[in-house]
């Protein structure tokens, strides 16, 4: 039987839920039935979460937008198409995507399937003439794929409005049971209480709301604050924690080795995050059986916390609302919402994502 050739291109492969939803994918597809290749740029992260060979082609390339004909010529050069029986290009994020349906333009015994992570509304955050191109290529190009993948029902129905063609919802795989098995600290009886955020820090993300809300409280609960993550927002984070003598309040710990150690000591989880294509961390503070509380950003986190049955919800920038909320599921722990959450998370398992993917290269 021959294979189906897969390729996955994904031009910035860093540590985060792109590259971790990809690694499952790949992971996980039965070697004899798939051979797969995995396109990039300089040194990719993605490397850390495989646990299977597979061929990585670099592109010497700085920027997306000059792979174009590179990334044409690699994929027309790399294989004979009569050795497979179908030839799938994967392409991730909206600007690889834009890339993808213009490099492989009228290639037709290629199909060519976007994932789509991020909804459009990221593209209306800074209003900049970069981002008002990209939303207007993908109205221009995404028609030109077979199928478009997004990774909640929000995003997916946002995305159709856009670019007026039909797409598919497929959660990812963020449920892992295992996952507690890697956390080898053991959760202790602290005098303190621990609130964490695992994120980028970004303005996405927007770990000053859940400072400003931590600068009411900090004095009226015996607490501290865990800030996960790396990114260009690092020194603004920093500068607030010392204008406001948070120092001995409130950690940053960047790109640790093994983030599941503070999922395991954490009392409560905080996402504050601008917008969401889905939001893993949700899901894995669902699975250490953490109490919730997220901005009701689009698009995942409401869809995770099923509108707040599962979690707590605030408005964007509402940290005086956010404070509330802090103090509320520290002083008393809703078990009924950690019990239904995590109940709920099976429909995020490795098992259901891969079965979902094997469907579209089968029909496609």
């Amino acid at each position: 039987m021959r294979k189906i050739k897969i390729y996955i291109f994904h031009p910035y492969s860093r540590i985060g839920g792109a590259d971790l939803s990809l690694s499952r994918l790949i992971n996980n597809l039965d070697e004899k039935k798939y051979n797969i290749t995995f396109i990039t740029f300089k040194n990719p992260s993605i490397k850390n979460y495989l646990k299977k060979k597979i061929k990585i082609h670099i592109i010497q390339k700085n920027r997306t937008i000059l792979s174009i004909f590179e990334l044409r010529k690699f994929v027309i050069k790399d294989q004979n198409k009569d050795d497979f029986s179908k030839t799938i290009f994967i392409s991730n994020q909206n600007f690889a995507n834009i890339v993808s349906t213009i490099a492989l333009f009228k290639i037709n015994w290629i199909k060519l399937i976007l994932i789509e992570r991020n909804n459009p509304i990221e593209l209306d955050f800074t209003n900049s003439f970069k981002n008002k191109v990209i939303k207007f290529l993908i109205k221009k190009t995404y028609r030109f794929s077979n199928c478009i993948i997004s990774i909640s029902k929000e995003l997916g129905k946002d995305l159709e409005k856009l670019c007026k063609i039909k797409v598919k919802t497929i959660y990812n795989a963020a449920y892992d049971k295992n996952l507690i098995k890697f956390s080898k600290r053991k959760k202790k009886k602290n005098k303190y209480k621990i609130i964490l955020n695992v994120a980028r820090f970004e303005k996405q993300k927007n770990q000053l709301m859940l400072l400003q809300s931590f600068n009411i409280i900090h004095k009226k609960i015996n607490a501290k604050l865990i800030l996960v993550g790396y990114g260009n927002d690092e020194f603004s984070l920093r500068k607030y924690i010392q204008i406001n003598k948070l120092n001995n309040k409130v950690l940053l710990v960047k790109k640790p080795k093994n983030v599941f150690h503070y999922y395991r000591i954490a009392d409560l989880f905080v996402l504050t995050s601008i917008y969401e294509g889905f939001g893993n961390v949700l899901v894995e503070a669902g699975t250490f059986k953490i109490p919730i509380i997220s901005t009701n950003c689009k698009s995942g986190p409401k869809e995770i916390l099923n509108n707040g049955k599962y979690g707590d919800l605030v408005n964007i920038g509402d940290y005086k609302k956010l404070s509330k909320l802090i103090m509320k599921n520290l002083n008393n722990k809703n078990q009924n919402k950690i019990s239904k959450m995590f109940k709920s998370l099976k429909k995020f398992n490795i098992k259901k994502y891969i079965n979902e993917y094997e469907k579209i290269f089968e029909q496609i």
